[in-house]
This record gives structure tokens, sequence and C-alpha cells, in this order.
């Protein structure tokens, strides 16, 4: 199958109707991530946000968007990678490794440093990111707190 993969980032700027395409698609295709996160994380992808940028990178076929990556630069090196595939979603009908395999391939040469994502053990698609060269580093521990009025210092 052919695809059209479409970059967009700070220099090519993403218009609100594809903004809005995007974020639509990765509503219907991540069931942990609600639309305020996923707008925000495209919107500094692109720099609508005061960020250090990154990437959303599309796959389309007839128009239609069948995967997605949303990559958010850190602005940091070292420790902590460049950047982070904040999202790596395709389409319930799309599901070819091919297709997540050359995505992926296009965007960590995008990328242009170290590349972090987070992973569900459950995920289908995990063995293909170890095959790419992702490997298992740390186990993340999470507090979550209410919402809190503004720390105190």
């Amino acid at each position: 199958m052919s695809y059209q993969l479409t970059l967009y980032d700070a220099f090519s700027g993403i218009n609100p109707m594809e903004k809005s395409k995007v974020v639509h698609f990765l509503c219907l295709h991540n069931k942990h991530a609600n639309r305020q996160s996923i707008q925000e994380a495209v919107e500094y992808a692109v720099k609508l946000k005061p960020s250090f940028g990154g990437f959303v990178l599309t796959a389309e076929q007839d128009r239609q968007i069948v995967g997605a990556i949303v990559a958010n630069r850190t602005g940091m090196e070292g420790y902590n990678p460049k950047n982070l595939f904040v999202f790596v979603s395709l389409h319930k009908e799309f599901q070819d490794e091919a297709l997540i395999e050359a995505l992926m391939q296009k965007a960590i040469r995008y990328a242009d440093g170290d590349v972090a994502m987070h992973v569900e053990p459950d995920n289908p698609a995990l063995k293909l990111y170890q095959k790419l060269g992702f490997q298992a580093q740390y186990l993340e521990l999470r507090l979550s707190q209410p919402n809190k009025a503004s720390a105190v210092a």
C-alpha cells in the first residue's frame, strides 16, 4: 500500500484544519489520553505554544490519517533524551507493521538526537520498537495528586 507522509514542525507550520484532523485522529486512537493533552502535545511540537518544538508526522491513505507520531523536544540532552515520542498511533483498521516501521524510521531520522517513548507492556508494537533499537532503561513511577491550588514556597 502507498501512504502519503507529511511532516509538520515550526518551519512548515500546521493550519487549523490539519491540526484539528490530527488531534481528532489521536483522540480516537489513544485510549489513555485526553483531548487537552493531545492538543497541547501537538501545539508544543509545532511551536504554537512556547516550547523547544518538535514535529508531527502523519501517514495518510486516500486523504485519511492512518498513522501519526507526535514528538516533543525536551530541551535536554545527556541524562534525558532530546526527543520524546509523546504519541505513536495507527488507525485500528491499518495495523500494518510496514507502515509503523516506516513512520518510526522517518521520525527517528528527523528527531536528530536520542529518543524516548512510553510504551505499555502489552503494546503489540513493543517487539517492533525493540527491533528498531529501543530498549527499556527505567521503571516509571508516578504520583498522581488531586488538583491542588498553586504550590506554596
